[in-house]
């Protein structure tokens, strides 16, 4: 199969079905519409398609000087970025894919879209909106980017949270899991390093990754119990230099320079060595679309606490692989941390129980099987 994927970024989390795909014997052509800083290419590097010259000026006015001083205002382009319609064409055309697998509801998909139509491609959207959601809007607007976009879509998530009351199952989604390769197995791991539990957080450095909130909830429990805290985050503006040193500053006055580390701009190897030496992983931030980050911890035999508001949130089975606890809510952040960190032996025991998770759930052979059962329904629709 000739499997064409258009995404504003090639991001480190694809590297899995990438993986999948090109060892299985088929051929994979990956658009990005831009690079990130930090991307592994070892099974495919993406072709980098950009913008057309009217929104490269467009979005330089957004950015640069209209909402400067917004950390978000570069985030329009993925909404709203025009591609280089020629380039575009010639690159699908020149492909052939049997299936294009389109990221979000945006400027760029309905233009891809409408390409592949015209070429006769079957198309599939993938999105991290849920499965079960609220009812979708109805509105002239919403119908009419239904229409420009690809019929059936393909999600990592199930719910953000775990309560399904007043969601609704959309009967066009289909549930595809996030991938991780085993990493280390409980008979490979060591816990408790220098005889502490050792806790590690991920999350760019920004207000909404809660950061603040998990420093308090290690330092109100280190009286209890020998904690140490890592946090990993990307610096790469001004937004997040400022939050670091923010972090930075109360670390100082608190005296908690023994017992939190922040790092930044990790590669993937460094991530997950240190996942290698951890025994909890701890997800605080809201506004999660898609945390990729409790399966990585679980493929290193690392039980996963998460908030509520993460579209993966669900990946974790509580109690036995790791804990969901409320939104931004310190106090049960600190009450799932302790729940967890005051039992050495359940901390292996849910280590192991993730591990055989991610084995169960999280492979290729997931991922292959909903592509497949999603281009027989499109086909026969």
């Amino acid at each position: 199969m000739r499997v064409l994927y258009m995404s504003h970024r090639y991001h480190t989390n694809q590297n899995t079905i990438m993986k999948g795909w090109v060892e299985n014997g088929h051929e994979v052509c990956f658009l990005s519409q831009y690079a990130g800083k930090i991307e592994d290419y070892t099974y495919v590097r993406p072709v980098i398609v950009g913008y057309s010259a009217f929104f490269r000026l467009i979005d330089y006015i957004y950015v640069h000087i209209l909402f400067r001083k917004d950390p978000y205002a570069m985030d329009m382009k993925l909404k709203c970025g025009i591609p280089p319609l020629r380039k575009l064409y010639h690159l699908i055309k020149d492909f052939k894919p049997d299936v294009a697998i389109l990221r979000e509801r945006s400027i760029y998909t309905i233009c891809t879209t409408a390409i592949c139509r015209l070429l006769h491609i079957p198309t599939i959207l993938y999105i991290l909106s849920p499965v079960w959601e609220k009812p979708k809007k109805m509105d002239l607007a919403h119908k009419l980017v239904w229409k420009l976009v690809p019929e059936y879509r393909m999600t990592p998530s199930l719910l953000v949270g775990t309560d399904y009351s007043g969601l609704v199952k959309d009967k066009k989604a289909f549930f595809a899991p996030f991938l991780m390769e085993p990493m280390i197995s409980p008979e490979e791991k060591r816990y408790f390093k220098d005889g502490r539990i050792n806790i590690f957080s991920i999350g760019k450095y920004l207000e909404q990754k809660n950061h603040f909130m998990m420093i308090k909830a290690v330092e109100e429990l280190l009286g209890k119990y020998p904690l140490h805290l890592t946090i990993a985050g990307e610096v790469s503006n001004g937004f997040h230099k400022k939050h670091f040193r923010s972090l930075q500053k109360y670390i100082k006055e608190h005296h908690l320079e023994k017992h939190v580390t922040l790092l930044q701009n990790l590669n993937k190897e460094q991530v997950f060595a240190q996942y290698g030496q951890a025994d909890i992983y701890v997800l605080p931030g809201t506004h999660e679309a898609a945390s990729v980050t409790m399966i990585e911890a679980m493929a290193c035999s690392v039980p996963a606490i998460s908030g509520s508001d993460n579209g993966t949130a669900s990946y974790i089975e509580e109690g036995i692989t790791g804990y969901v606890f409320k939104d931004c809510d310190l106090e049960d952040l600190k009450n799932k941390l302790e729940l967890t960190v005051s039992d050495r032996e359940n901390i292996i025991k849910m280590g192991k129980a993730g591990y055989e998770h991610v084995l169960a759930h999280f492979q290729f052979a997931n991922y292959y099987r909903v592509v497949r059962k999603i281009l027989h329904k499109s086909k026969h629709s």
